[in-house]
């Protein structure tokens, strides 16, 4: 009997060890782990580092920290109802419709854009715009981490858990928070313009005062043809030119020539929605020039436009436009003056690297190697004239020359 009890009492603590080691029942029901995440959300928990480490509990891939591109601000937001869906191999999850009524935007550079509607279309005097999301959840107890290095599956809690997450979307409050805290940490004088006007708007909003409505207008010429007329004149433009592309930008721009781009233009395409418009272009890279006139990155042929060539057009730079009826001109004391003016598309990023043809290449390197006496920049842009050259023949770099290129491509 005593040897019985004991066997007993072992096979109970076998259950009881094999209970503590099975995984927990969730918590939270799909539509109360959607509820927390926006609240958590919409008061800015997340927009900083110090706790982006519960995002764990809450989503299936969690990325590195970034500093976001923008922010959302809300007026509200109402998470409906969970509806059940039965996938491949009896898979289940969830989808959850969650209805949000939108102020606008801010972007990097602090400045505030009202939100549009799903196709474009303005508010109603004073009233935000109503947007709709649908999450989707799927149960289990394991998440990635994303990092530079590569993917890491990590164990947490079991629970519903969302399958992604769009740029964040914050209160007024929050947003507020925000701004005054990107504009403490900035030095550049146009951001904290910017962040003045923006949080003008958002102590607005938080008082009650609805914003005013907008007054409608169009600007005289569309976007793809501001960005083409743009990119035409920067490609040929060498320092001394580019005070006269200022009139391009919302801010008086800062073009970083300690790094410029070399290129052979394929395409060019835009992409508009709302008062914000993306501009690709698509090149064959010819090399980059640091301030002393070295080529890098360059190939050891020049590839033809339009050739079969997999690689062709697949080197491709960036940049944005405002629709705007204002720009921001910065002294040399760093003054900010708001000139006010007629509704237009303007280059939105202020500070980046150019990007110029081979014609211009060789006539900026040419001029600079002509007029400095500084013998490493002369050797450099010596080197570099050669190698020009070469791709203006379209001949391939001899081996003396080909010892820095880089690249499948050429």
């Amino acid at each position: 009997m005593h040897r019985l009890l004991i066997l007993a009492a072992v096979f109970g603590l076998a259950v009881i060890a094999a209970e503590a080691q099975a995984p927990a029942e969730p918590q939270k029901s799909p539509k109360e782990v959607v509820e927390q995440f926006y609240k958590m959300e919409t008061e800015g928990r997340w927009l900083g580092p110090e706790r982006w480490g519960e995002l764990q509990d809450f989503l299936t891939d969690v990325s590195p920290w970034f500093l976001p591109g923008s922010i959302s601000v809300l007026r509200s937001y109402a998470v409906g109802d969970a509806r059940k869906d039965i996938g491949y191999g009896g898979v289940v999850d969830y989808q959850i419709e969650v209805d949000y009524f939108e102020w606008g935007s801010i972007d990097s550079f602090l400045n505030f854009t009202r939100a549009r509607g799903p196709r474009g279309e303005r508010p109603a005097a004073g009233e935000p715009v109503e947007q709709r999301r649908y999450e989707t959840l799927n149960l289990s107890d394991r998440f990635v981490k994303k990092r530079a290095s590569g993917d890491e599956e990590a164990k947490g809690a079991l629970r519903w858990r969302l399958t992604w997450s769009a740029s964040p979307s914050v209160d007024v409050e929050a947003a507020l928070r925000w701004v005054a805290q990107m504009r403490d940490q900035s030095n550049d004088p146009a951001l904290k313009y910017n962040a003045e006007r923006t949080s003008a708007i958002l102590r607005s909003l938080s008082a009650g005062t609805p914003l005013p409505a907008q007054p409608f207008s169009t600007a005289q010429e569309s976007p793809s043809k501001v960005a083409q007329r743009f990119f035409d004149l920067e490609s040929k433009a060498t320092p001394d030119l580019w005070s006269e592309l200022a009139k391009f930008f919302v801010e008086t721009p800062k073009p970083q020539w300690n790094k410029v781009h070399i290129a052979d233009v394929a395409g060019m395409g835009s992409d508009t929605n709302g008062d914000s418009t993306e501009v690709e272009v698509s090149t064959n890279s010819l090399g980059e020039l640091d301030a002393s006139l070295r080529l890098s990155n360059y190939p050891s042929m020049r590839m033809p436009l339009g050739g079969a060539n997999a690689c062709s057009g697949d080197d491709r730079f960036a940049f944005s436009l405002l629709l705007s009826d204002k720009q921001w001109e910065i002294g040399t004391d760093e003054t900010v003056k708001e000139l006010s003016g007629p509704l237009a598309w303007r280059i939105e990023d202020t500070s980046f690297e150019p990007l110029i043809t081979l014609d211009t290449a060789i006539r900026y390197v040419r001029q600079v190697h002509d007029k400095t006496a500084n013998r490493v920049v002369r050797t450099n842009a010596a080197r570099t004239l050669t190698i020009l050259k070469y791709y203006k023949r379209g001949k391939p770099l001899p081996d003396e020359l080909s010892s820095g290129a880089s690249g499948v491509c050429g």
